[in-house]
């Protein structure tokens, strides 16, 4: 999956809202975090399958340590977009912030016909949200993101 297919605000939001619907609330720390996973095939691929099951960051890092070599250049790929959906689902009023919070306020759910894509994407949602539950400062060391 090239970065072009993913780089529009539509599937961006798409994410970051399915994400949501299971996570209710995350910090813009880790809602930064859903587009620079989504971004790579083989591990949107993997988190999309019903059979997977993410226990730790680490565990799936090191599963799937090819999938994160580059996370850092698609975090910093991806920020501009990140916060144009997160700013975009704020003014359709999805979602609210405050204090850095992002609470979900309406659910947002998938239908056929928005794209085999998307689906993918809807599907990896849980696993997505799972991963997330970890705290920040665990999630940006083992990412290696540099700030």
């Amino acid at each position: 999956m090239t970065m072009q297919r993913y780089n529009n605000i539509g599937m961006s939001t798409l994410a970051i809202g399915s994400v949501m619907n299971y996570a209710k609330e995350l910090p813009i720390s880790k809602v930064i975090l859903i587009l620079p996973i989504i971004t790579h095939r083989e591990l949107l691929s993997y988190l999309s399958r019903k059979t997977t099951q993410i226990r730790s960051i680490e565990k799936l890092i090191i599963d799937r340590t090819v999938c994160f070599a580059n996370f850092n250049r698609r975090f910093n790929d991806n920020m501009c977009l990140s916060i144009n959906s997160i700013q975009f689902l704020n003014d359709i009023e999805t979602i609210s912030i405050t204090n850095s919070m992002i609470k979900l306020k309406t659910t947002i759910e998938y239908d056929k016909s928005m794209g085999e894509g998307l689906n993918k994407i809807y599907n990896s949602a849980e696993n997505i949200a799972h991963i997330l539950n970890d705290n920040v400062e665990n999630l940006y060391l083992n990412l290696r993101i540099e700030l």
